[in-house]
């Protein structure tokens, strides 16, 4: 009778501390998740879980798309021979063989032509820039030869030869400046704080040293690179009047229609 009071006894305890387990125990570990509606699973975030439930997930405004134009300018018939730099006047520039870059052809492409967005934009796609551009003296001639920039932003001039020279500016809108600056000097800066048409920077005392520069009110421009090749991005839908300007070739232009977004592309070709 003990013994059987003993055994009932146990078995009340069994039953009350959790029942007894459906499946042996093969010595591996099982995991298992418990899922209620709107409960976060084990493989859920801890966003998700303290969502409520049904609520949509918060997304951060995307940027509006823009569009590109992309495209060559080219270079139709002979190119003209690019001449020798006669640089005899300055002994540690003479001998370099450097090449005038007035006219610059490769491969049918050409180079420095300051293409950009001449009519079309609102007042609100105008904007002032900011910081610095480098122009550089380096081998007794400019780098680089065509410069655009933005208004409010400055030209930083360096002279990285051994040798004096004379920043000679013949801006139009924008103060114009006659500074030497010789070996080792600090950089010249200057701010453009208008829009300006292109304009040339010489050196008096090297009379083969010269660049053009050229201020814009918008973001909306670019130089070609040594084959040509453009792009313009960020660019608002619109109709617009595309300008193609190089130093000695003169201006050309196109209108362009452009929508929300996508690469449209523009071409322009110069010939001598």
């Amino acid at each position: 009778m003990k013994r059987f009071t003993l055994g009932l006894c146990a078995l009340l305890v069994t039953i009350c501390c959790g029942g007894v387990d459906a499946a042996p125990n093969d010595g591996g570990t099982t995991e298992t998740t418990a899922t209620t509606e709107g409960a976060a699973t084990a493989t859920g975030t801890a966003t998700e879980a303290s969502a409520p439930a049904g609520a949509a997930a918060k997304k951060e405004p995307m940027a509006p798309a823009r569009a590109s134009l992309k495209g060559v300018v080219k270079f139709t018939g002979e190119a003209p021979e690019r001449k020798v730099l006669d640089m005899s006047a300055e002994a540690s520039c003479h001998g370099k063989g450097v090449l005038d870059e007035t006219v610059i052809v490769n491969d049918g492409g050409l180079a420095n032509v300051v293409v950009s967005i001449s009519k079309g934009l609102a007042k609100s796609d105008k904007s002032k820039g900011k910081g610095k551009v480098t122009l550089r003296q380096e081998g007794c001639t400019y780098i680089p030869h065509v410069l655009a920039l933005q208004e409010g932003q400055s030209i930083e001039i360096h002279n990285d030869d051994g040798v004096v020279h004379n920043v000679h500016s013949y801006s139009k809108r924008n103060p114009s400046f006659n500074q030497a600056q010789p070996a080792g000097a600090p950089p010249i800066v200057k701010e453009m704080g208008r829009k300006d048409k292109m304009f040339p920077v010489k050196c008096d005392m090297h009379a083969w040293m010269t660049c053009q520069v050229v201020v814009f009110d918008h973001k909306f421009f670019t130089v070609s690179d040594a084959k040509g090749g453009f792009e313009l991005g960020d660019l608002p839908a619109g109709k617009y009047t595309i300008s193609a300007q190089h130093e000695s070739l003169g201006t050309q232009t196109a209108e362009v229609t452009v929508g929300d977004s996508g690469v449209q592309e523009l071409n322009f070709t110069f010939k001598k």
